[in-house]
């Protein structure tokens, strides 16, 4: 059996799964400024993962060499070098994002609304 159609009102196969698909956020109306923290943290998340695995590492390595510990084979080794890649790319990205910032001017477009991207550095 179909079921009734009402004139006029939405059935549940067309409304959209996400109320806010459509609409801007809250948070992002009325074209209020980016906070900083939202444009820094995927380096800072990069710095703190490359910070553990780095210390793990160093941690491991010499366990591993003066054969104290049952450690896997080159497992600290292994922690230092990726370690080190997300902390040193971490430590990169931020002064390329405050240099890409102060060149970039330009407006962003949000859903037909423009929202500028201030962040003011000391």
């Amino acid at each position: 059996m179909d079921p009734p159609f009402h004139n006029g009102e939405d059935t549940e196969a067309s409304t959209p799964l996400n109320p806010l698909q459509d609409l801007e956020s809250p948070h992002w109306q009325g074209g209020l400024a980016l906070p900083c923290w939202l444009l820094y943290f995927k380096p800072i998340m990069a710095i703190s993962v490359g910070t553990l695995l780095f210390g793990s590492g160093t941690a491991l390595s010499p366990l591993y060499f003066t054969q104290v510990g049952n450690v896997p084979y080159m497992l600290g080794l292994l922690f230092v070098s990726v370690g080190l890649i997300f902390l040193l790319t971490g430590l990169v990205w931020i002064p390329v994002l405050k240099q890409s910032l102060e060149h970039k001017v330009v407006p962003k477009v949000n859903h037909g609304k423009e929202f500028q991207m201030e962040c003011k550095h000391p």
